[in-house]
């Protein structure tokens, strides 16, 4: 893997501290071990907030005695003949068992958790693409990025087109870095400390106010880092999918992933590998696409456009809430419900949903209803929305052809012809790069640029989601599409859109 940063170095005192809980101290991808799970938790928790590696965060936990691992360590070592003969016994049950008869289930007990580090974000939206994971990726809202950590494409590096590459990767996040402190400043100017507020806290405020603003800067080559729990069913079929992409980063990432999950659970993941259904597919679809449609593209403006959604929605949610509290078959049920009135349904879905409390989801009856919406949103925003992963996601390409998102403030803040700039620039690059990488020449975009997904949601994701989304202390972009999706499934179905808890207020940039 080519990228722009340097392997992390320990001394020798470090490197004994560490090696007993990670698979390796010198790749950007490695597992963790003899670690509990509480703890493993708070370090993938450092990643939304720490610009730090975990094993660096890691590293100071031990430093400073916040954990007792000496005693458990200790333990492990007395155990280690016993430990090897449980190990080899689970390995050939694991043969019998799941490579002999196939039951695959059995891997669902085995859990990897993985540290990606040091992967674009381009990358990084790619090894998040599996319902059956959980992640937590470094925030674009708390944590500074850096300007030399960007992924230096190894075949755009080979080329003539390698200069350009790092000119306009390089020019974004120096802009990014060199507008921080003028726009945290501007934000303070106008956006006075509260009374209560701790100067501290207001600080960290106004910073990640600006961190907001700047982020559309960013360009898609920019290194993160995500942690990922992922059980060992799960990972097999998601390196398949890694190993199956076009992309040669995503590739490489699913190589160091399997090379380091196998050393965890060695046995469920080792058959891992590219699928040619799955190349083939997508190689024969971009080719029967392309002779249909010539490239042909449509930008459009419209943020949110809600595609499709169920005619009879009121009376199949009733029949889907009452079917678990009746005998009747579903055909007899629904007949029984087509006879109710208006009031009477209404009541149904009144008592089945207004008890619940502040935290609580609402019951499953309303995963029986489907709506398909189209959304067109900056990349940035698409990076959050792409987390709600309980919903089918079809993504077109990333390119310049549907505009950038610009914020209003640093149009306010007198920074605005500098971002114009440096967007036309990096349309500018793409259109050149992607003659000869029509894939990889998306790395030189910035988040600010706009794509076009389709999501297809039950109606309980959709209650999860606008409420998640809508709050007060989300970023703008995706708090708009948010409002949006609600106001799209108010307008076809306003006696089920009452029941879904929106914030429809207009912060904008202004709450701190």
């Amino acid at each position: 893997m080519v990228k722009c940063v340097m392997p992390e170095i320990f001394t020798p005192e470090e490197a004994a501290l560490l090696a007993p809980y990670v698979t390796n101290l010198d790749r950007s991808i490695f597992c963790l071990k003899n670690l509990p799970e509480e703890v493993i938790a708070v370090l993938f928790a450092y990643y939304s907030r720490s610009r730090e590696s975990l094993r660096r965060n890691l590293l100071k936990l031990i430093q400073d005695q916040d954990l007792d691992l000496e005693e458990r360590l200790r333990y492990t070592g007395m155990e280690e003949a016993e430990l090897a003969k449980a190990k080899q016994k689970a390995k050939e049950f694991h043969e019998k068992w799941v490579v002999g008869y196939g039951h695959s289930s059995v891997a669902e007990h085995a859990m990897a958790h993985l540290a990606v580090e040091d992967v674009s974000i381009i990358a990084s939206k790619i090894v998040e693409d599996m319902r059956l994971a959980a992640y937590t990726e470094k925030s674009t809202r708390y944590v500074v990025f850096e300007p030399e950590k960007y992924y230096a494409d190894p075949a755009i590096l080979a080329s003539p087109h390698a200069e350009r590459y790092e000119a306009i990767v390089r020019g974004l996040l120096q802009a990014y870095i060199e507008l921080t402190n003028p726009v945290i400043e501007a934000i303070k100017a106008e956006t006075p400390r509260g009374e209560k507020q701790t100067e501290g806290a207001y600080n960290a405020a106004c910073r990640a106010k600006a961190c907001d603003l700047l982020r559309y800067l960013l360009p898609a080559a920019t290194l993160t880092n995500i942690g990922v729990t992922i059980n060992g069913r799960a990972l097999e079929y998601h390196l398949t999918k890694l190993f199956s992409h076009p992309l040669a980063e995503v590739r490489e990432i699913g190589r160091v992933i399997k090379e380091e999950a196998i050393k965890v659970i060695p046995t469920l993941i080792k058959y891992a590998n590219e699928n040619a259904y799955v190349v083939e597919t997508r190689e024969a679809m971009e080719r029967l696409s392309d002779e249909v449609f010539k490239g042909e593209t449509a930008p459009t403006e419209h943020g949110v456009r809600l595609m499709s959604y169920p005619e009879d929605a009121e009376a199949q949610l009733v029949a889907a809430i009452l079917y678990g509290y009746t005998r009747l078959p579903m055909a007899t049920l629904s007949e029984r419900v087509k006879r109710l009135t208006p009031e009477e349904r209404a009541r149904v879905v009144d008592e089945y949903l207004s008890r619940r409390g502040p935290h609580d989801q609402p019951l499953r009856a309303l995963e029986h209803l489907h709506y398909t919406y189209e959304i067109t949103v900056d990349y940035g925003a698409y990076r959050d929305l792409q987390r709600h992963r309980m919903a089918t996601q079809i993504l077109q390409p990333f390119s310049p052809d549907l505009g950038y998102a610009t914020p209003p403030e640093l149009e306010t803040y007198g920074h605005g012809r500098l971002y114009h700039e440096w967007m036309a620039r990096a349309a500018e690059a793409y259109r050149v790069i992607v003659r000869d990488f029509p894939r990889e020449a998306a790395y030189v975009l910035p988040l600010a640029y706009r794509i076009r997904v389709l999501f297809t949601w039950n109606l309980r994701e959709i209650h999860h989601f606008v409420a998640l989304r809508s709050a007060h202390q989300g970023h703008i972009s995706y708090r708009r599409v948010a409002q949006d999706v609600y106001r799209e499934l108010e307008r076809v179905h306003p006696q089920l859109a009452r029941y879904i808890r929106v914030d429809l207020s207009d912060y904008a940039f202004a709450r701190l």
